[in-house]
């Protein structure tokens, strides 16, 4: 049997997914048309790179010049590479 305590926190957490559900689908909505962030950046000694976060959390690095996607993350982790991708694939940097 459920404590009040239990019941208060288990509404909670119903309330805090239902918030973070109509949140996520808010961002989709207004995040497809434009990247997040788009940015060339250049580390000192290489050549610059395009990087865009796009949603949903996807980091994707460009060559500017050629429009090969050099890297792509897995939605939501920007630091890990996406399971299968191949590098040099052209995406279009859109």
């Amino acid at each position: 049997m459920e404590t009040p305590t239990q019941k208060a926190q288990a509404a909670a957490e119903a309330a805090a997914r239902r918030t973070l559900a109509q949140a996520a689908l808010l961002a989709e909505m207004h995040s497809t048309a434009r990247p997040w962030l788009s940015k060339t950046m250049r580390r000192p000694g290489s050549k610059p790179v395009l990087v865009r976060l796009d949603w949903p959390g996807v980091l994707r690095v460009f060559d500017p010049v050629t429009g090969e996607c050099l890297a792509r993350s897995e939605a939501g982790n920007p630091s890990q590479l996406e399971a299968g991708f191949v590098p040099g694939h052209n995406a279009g940097a859109e």
